[in-house]
């Protein structure tokens, strides 16, 4: 992960669990007052969030693959930096929860319209 070749950036990575029993890397670099996190997970490669970046900026330790590496976890959460990134996921997670609950209400109502379409060509055209 290159924070634009500054020394005084620190950087940690940290092991997470996997389906497939391999554990994927998960890179945490401060750059300047931003904390970067790259997963080398399918989703991560992509620049997507992924589970494992979520559970680690979120403190599980329940992830981590070495379980020695809690202290670890611990460190890169007290960096100052991390406090901004944990605040911008909580609002992302509270927008996604959000989103996801507009999500099932709209799927809720297209089952219904659907059902009522149905309903109304068995019955021969659109009967109320």
């Amino acid at each position: 992960m290159d924070c634009h070749g500054d020394k005084n950036d620190m950087k940690a990575t940290l092991l997470a669990k996997s389906s497939s029993g391999d554990p994927y890397e998960v890179e945490f670099a401060i750059c300047g007052e931003h904390v970067r996190v790259l997963c080398r997970c399918q989703a991560g490669v992509l620049q997507q969030m992924c589970k494992h970046k979520l559970a680690f900026i979120t403190g599980d330790a329940k992830m981590l693959f070495d379980a020695t590496q809690a202290s670890m976890l611990a460190e890169i959460q007290s960096w100052p930096q991390f406090d901004g990134l944990r605040n911008r996921m909580g609002r992302y997670v509270r927008e996604l929860g959000e989103m996801e609950l507009e999500i099932a209400e709209l799927a809720k109502r297209e089952r219904g319209i659907k059902a009522q379409i149905g309903k109304n060509l068995a019955h021969g055209g659109y009967a109320s």
